[in-house]
């Protein structure tokens, strides 16, 4: 299946008009855009038809048998199997960040746990520290047992 979604450059071009226009017709909601995955503003060929028509969609260039032939001499199986071992290499290395992440995540979270049983004790202790200054004198000078209360 073909790509659906153009760049706004290549929107702009397939729908006749300026990428100006393009940007205005988005910001006025005429135009819906959706972002690919590397954000990038990107809009589906039904949304430029629905808008303006019939448009004329860029015409995808398939490599000449002649450099598909240069490619396959220029890239030898030992070239093949040292981008085999770098992928797997890099593969590894993305493992370990995501590990390193997801360590520091589990971390990230118990040191908030701890503060926030820390803020609720320092909130505990200054509420028995006010009700101890709110008591009279007499009462701190001679603490009243809970059996005779």
């Amino acid at each position: 299946m073909s790509e659906t979604r153009l760049n706004l450059t290549q929107a702009a071009k397939a729908a006749g008009v300026t990428r100006r226009t393009l940007y205005n017709h988005i910001n006025q909601g005429k135009v819906t855009a959706s972002r690919d995955e590397k954000n990038n503003p990107v809009i589906d060929v039904s949304e430029l038809i629905r808008v303006y028509g019939n448009v004329n969609l860029p015409v995808k260039k398939f490599p000449t048998v002649s450099q598909r032939e240069n490619i396959q001499k220029n890239f030898t199986p030992d070239a093949l199997e040292t981008l085999r071992a770098e992928l797997a290499d890099l593969r590894q290395a993305v493992t370990m960040m995501l590990d390193d992440k997801t360590a520091r995540e589990d971390e990230r979270r118990r040191g908030e746990e701890e503060r926030r049983q820390l803020q609720e004790e320092v909130r505990r202790l200054g509420e028995e520290l006010k009700h101890e200054r709110n008591r009279g004198i007499w009462s701190r000078l001679f603490p009243v047992s809970k059996k005779q209360q």
